[in-house]
This record gives C-alpha cells, structure tokens and sequence, in this order.
C-alpha cells in the first residue's frame, strides 16, 4: 500500500532564490487563470477552459528548478498550470486561446489548451483523456536509447488514472526500467464522479503502481516543498536508472470542471474548508513570513509585478493579428 510522503520541512535549509521563484510561480499561475477567465467572460475567447486555481502547488513545486529545458512533460487537463512553470511564454499561451499568430501554433490555437512547445520540453497533451500516458513511455525509452539523462514527467488526473492506458504505461515503464515520473493529480472529481466511484482500489490511485513493482506515494500537492522534495527524490532515481516513480498528489480545484460548470456536486463547506486552510498559496505566503525571510510588502510587491507581466502578455497576444487563410496548410504533410 502507498505510503503518504512525509518530510520535516526548514526553510532555513533552502536557498532563499528558490523559495521566492516557488511563490512567484504559484502567484504567477493563479493571475494567469484569473486573467484568462476574465478574457473569456469578455467574449474573447472562442474555445473552453479548466481551470487550475487550487492547485498551483503541486505545478510549481514538481518543476520550478528541478526540470530543464531538455526534460520533458505532458501536461494534463489544467496544463496551463504546468506550461507556465516549464517556462512557456505568457503571451504564447494568452496568444492560443486568442486565435492569435503569437500562440505556439500561431493562430491553430482555436481557443483551448492543446498546444506544445517542444525547445522547453513541452510535448503536448493527447487528444484522448489519459492518452499521454503511451506517450510518456516513448519519450522515456527514446531517452533511454540515446543515453541521456533525461527525464519524462507525465501529468494527469484521478479521472484519467482510471483508463487502461495507465496499466500498459505502468508495465512499460517497469519492464524497461524507464526514466519517467507519474504525478496523478488527484482533485478527487473526473468531471462531476467522485474518485471513490471510477477506482477499485479504495485507499490510493498510488496503490495500482504497486502491482507493477514501481515506488510510489500520496503526497500533499497543496504543499509546494513536499513537492519539490518528493518530485527531486523521483528524478534523482530515474537519472540514476533506478526506473519510474508514482506519486499521488492530493489537491482540490476551487472551481468547475470547466468554466460554466456550476460545480454544485460537491459539499459547499469542503470546498470553503479547502479555500481556506489549504490555499497554496495563502499557505506558503504565511510560512516565507513567518520564517522572517522576507515581509508582506515585499511579496504584495511581487505581485504586483507579475500583474503587470500578466497584462503585457495579454497586450502582446491581443495587438497580434489572426493567421491568414493559407497558415491551415503549414505543417500539414498529407
């Protein structure tokens, strides 16, 4: 059975570089979404959007300063979190769901999340839910094969753990002791079903990995540290090639699947009780404080600064013109 990760976490024992860009990434995401959720309630996105606010942590926390360029991810369903930590522009981001020729399809973005930007490792996410998981395991062996020490991080949810795509990327992986990291993102709905109605298993979605011989564990994703530390200890072992890793991050988004769910399938009071006392990011505002690393000022400061890069983004992708007809048949090769 999965053990839950713990560990006695000091910030004391951290760069302070580090744990500024681990909040300033969180902070980051968060005016991401809520500025994206603003365009669409504008009228100026023509696609849909899931939002990722809540879970912010567990993004940050897996990539910020652990991943490089060469590394690879897949994202899963509330991408954007994990495309902005990898570094993807704002405005390439901003740029795709406007339709617009500064997207990283310049103009095919068509208003939703599919997008890559494989020079920062970002290779997409699959059309099918759970589909990127057969796909983390090519990348890996092809890491493999060259001798590198890259590493594949694959994202998804507690919904897509429930396809059968996860038991064949289990066994591959295992069976060529392969360098890639499962984070199941665990928000405990697959759109409106509780996770206790799509799992067999009744105590971890961690506990399927068990059966495979691969190590595994449930952590707290809303804790940005146990993240990171939990995340360094599985791409330590896949660069070494000591194989895979299962980690179960536990998490809650604060809104709809999508934007226009009216989210009432949940108990009003636990998605307060999450709101409240296991924010991410409210958290790890109140730990850098109290540690006397840095103050209030500072931090509502940066803020700050990352509103102003979150409007000259959306500026950029705004005053970028629509592709004309002809980019349809760029990149088509039959």
């Amino acid at each position: 059975m999965a053990e839950i990760y713990q560990r006695d976490v000091n910030l004391e024992d951290y760069d302070p570089d580090l744990l500024i860009e681990l909040y300033k990434t969180m902070v980051k995401i968060r005016s991401f979404d809520e500025n994206l959720i603003r365009l669409m309630q504008e009228g100026k996105v023509s696609g849909f959007y899931h939002s990722g606010i809540g879970s912010e942590g567990l993004s940050a926390g897996s990539i910020t300063k652990l991943l490089r360029d060469e590394d690879y991810i897949y994202y899963n369903h509330r991408g954007c979190n994990q495309k902005i930590a990898k570094g993807v522009p704002l405005s390439k981001i901003y740029g795709d769901f406007l339709g617009t020729i500064e997207g990283t399809t310049k103009g095919l973005g068509a208003g939703i999340v599919h997008s890559a930007d494989p020079s920062r490792g970002v290779l997409g996410q699959a059309g099918t839910i759970g589909s990127q998981l057969s796909l983390a395991v090519g990348s890996a062996f092809a890491s493999q094969m060259k001798g590198t020490d890259q590493v594949t991080i694959v994202y998804f949810g507690d919904g897509a753990a429930s396809r059968e795509t996860m038991h064949g990327s289990l066994n591959w992986a295992k069976l060529y002791n392969l360098p890639v990291i499962y984070i199941c993102e665990n928000n405990e709905y697959a759109i409106s079903c509780h996770v206790s109605e799509t799992h067999g298993v009744k105590a971890h979605i961690a506990d399927w990995s068990e059966g495979y011989g691969i190590p595994n564990c449930v952590v707290d994703g809303n804790d940005v540290l146990l993240m990171h530390e939990v995340t360094k200890e599985a791409i330590e072992r896949a660069k070494k090639g000591r194989g895979p890793t299962f980690i179960e991050a536990q998490t809650f988004r604060h809104r709809g699947h999508f934007e226009g769910d009216p989210y009432d399938y949940i108990d009003k009071a636990v998605l307060q009780d999450w709101k409240d006392n296991r924010d991410p990011i409210k958290n790890f505002k109140k730990q850098l404080i109290n540690s006397g690393l840095t103050t209030e000022d500072h931090l509502i400061n940066l803020g700050k600064q990352v509103e102003e890069e979150i409007l000259q983004a959306i500026e950029i992708a705004e005053n970028a013109p629509m592709p004309e007809r002809n980019r349809i048949y760029e990149g088509l090769f039959a």
